[in-house]
């Protein structure tokens, strides 16, 4: 699914009104139907029993609450709804809303600057619809002062359209004062940028897409750098892999996982483990003689080769047998001499595709010179502290890491997968992937092991860099929701994101 800028989301907005010879009051109409179908289908809000305020701002997104507070009261909801004049101009489509509201007596109020705020009933829904996606300005004190009022009391929630008033969608905040706090945002047909970084989280809530009709083929032509990985999307790149019935384990290829160090194998085997339910064919496991016994029993399905050295990995070799992917990194170390191993390694290895991580990214953070040795289309997986460490920097806002990330993988030619709430994939051409699935409850020692382990196999199975980043993040994150759903959030460990990857395969 692609992430637009808010001029092409401009565009498509007209294109639907031009192509469909609607008005531009139909599909607000129908953005707000949107809005109201996904309030009285959702079994949270209690519509006839608790009151609606509905905040309005003079312009179009206005015009979106008016529309849907119209809907709520003929469906027999309590709704007070309040104008909230910050900017001096009223959009047409505003003031056509406005009479509708005026001709049906719905208790309408206007709050004028300077005045006392009016007193807002805790016990009630909030509608935020102030300010749509085009406002990019910062709030005079007043304004300010009463976006903090709202969010100071405790509404039984708060519904923001389209986004939270007061947010940039493409631009970061100097600071985040007059911005409104939703618990809920429903968003028309595409994910916003913002919605997707940390930064804006506590302020953007819950958010979901609302369908508004847009053209598909228009969306399909125009051009963006930004994603935001999909079932549809998913379902699309499995497809091409489905297998045929007289495969044998040569044809789902040969991994190969090197890592581990005294009182870190069990990162080998949460890897080796995870690569084998994502379908690879056949894996080797190359681990410091200590873990010798413990991969054997642990996951008997593998090869284990051993460093001659007890507690690291002193010396990496290029095996003679046709590997077609490498894990490395997990439970690694830094000692010296396997820091000197991964050199020596690099050096060697021109060829094979590879994913990177942990140990081994910090290695790359110390010998920042071994970068420029990583074959082209190498994949790392770094956590937010691994990656800043990498690129030696640090960054004011999270638009500001999006463009050193993309900075660093188009110089290297080389994909990132930035690990977080929704994992980044950062490409060699310095398009951005969004994932969609995973919880808090993935955040647990071993899943970034899981991870690698997972992208390793589907590299070694044949799919691409880029696709094999994509199939990893989301299946890991999918694995990951089916287990807290069976679960919880809380309880979740690594090895329980592995053993639900099999239902994952099944819902894609």
């Amino acid at each position: 699914m692609k992430i637009l800028s808010l001029n092409q989301i401009r565009k498509t907005d007209q294109y639907c009104i031009d192509s469909e010879s609607i008005s531009s009051v139909q599909l607000m109409e129908r953005a707000a139907k949107g809005c109201f179908d996904w309030i009285i289908h959702n079994n949270f809000f209690k519509i006839r029993e608790i009151p609606f305020i509905v905040l309005v701002g003079n312009g179009n997104n206005g015009g979106d609450g008016l529309s849907l507070s119209y809907m709520l009261h003929l469906y027999g909801a309590t709704v007070s709804v309040y104008i909230v004049p910050i900017s001096s101009h009223f959009s047409n489509e505003f003031l056509i809303k406005k009479n509708q509201i005026l001709q049906h007596n719905i208790n309408l109020k206007t709050i004028n600057e300077g005045e006392k705020f009016p007193f807002l009933n805790q016990e009630s829904y909030i509608i935020d619809a102030i300010f749509g996606i085009g406002f990019n300005r910062i709030l005079n004190q007043y304004w300010k002062s009463f976006f903090h009022y709202i969010n100071e009391k405790k509404f039984q929630a708060v519904i923001s359209i389209d986004t939270p008033s007061g947010l940039f969608i493409e631009k970061s905040h100097e600071n985040f004062e007059g911005i409104i706090k939703a618990t809920h945002t429903l968003t028309f047909q595409v994910p916003k940028l913002s919605f997707l970084l940390p930064n804006y989280a506590d302020y953007v809530g819950n958010w979901y897409l609302i369908n508004i009709g847009w053209n598909k083929d228009f969306i399909r032509k125009i051009k963006t750098k930004n994603f935001y990985i999909d079932d549809v999307y998913i379902h699309a790149i499995y497809k091409k892999k489905i297998r045929k019935k007289f495969s044998h384990k040569g044809n789902y290829g040969h991994g190969m996982i090197i890592g581990g160090s005294f009182g870190m194998i069990g990162s080998v085997i949460l890897s080796a483990t995870a690569s084998f339910r994502t379908g690879i064919g056949k894996l080797s496991v190359y681990v410091p003689s200590c873990g010798y016994q413990i991969i054997q029993n642990a996951v008997p399905e593998a090869i284990v080769n051993t460093d001659h050295q007890t507690h690291w990995i002193s010396n990496i070799p290029i095996l003679n047998e046709n590997i077609n992917a490498i894990g490395i990194g997990m439970g690694m170390g830094t000692h010296p001499k396997t820091v000197y191993a991964l050199e020596s390694f690099l050096l060697k290895n021109k060829k094979i595709p590879m994913v990177i991580d942990a140990d081994a990214i910090n290695i790359l953070s110390y010998e920042f010179k071994l970068l420029d040795l990583l074959p082209k289309e190498t994949i790392i997986t770094p956590h937010p502290k691994e990656f800043q460490r990498l690129c030696r920097c640090s960054w004011k806002n999270d638009y500001e890491k999006l463009h050193i990330l993309k900075k660093m993988s188009t110089k290297h030619k080389i994909f990132i997968v930035l690990k977080g709430a929704h994992s980044i994939i950062s490409t060699p051409h310095g398009i951005l992937y969004f994932n969609s699935t995973g919880n808090t409850g993935m955040a647990t020692s071993g899943s970034g092991d899981v991870l690698t382990g997972m992208i390793m196999s589907f590299l070694s199975q044949g799919y691409s860099p880029k696709e094999s980043c994509i199939m990893g993040v989301y299946l890991h994150g999918l694995a990951g929701d089916i287990a807290s759903k069976n679960l919880s959030e809380e309880s979740i460990i690594a090895n329980d994101i592995i053993n639900y990857i099999g239902k994952a395969y099944l819902k894609i």
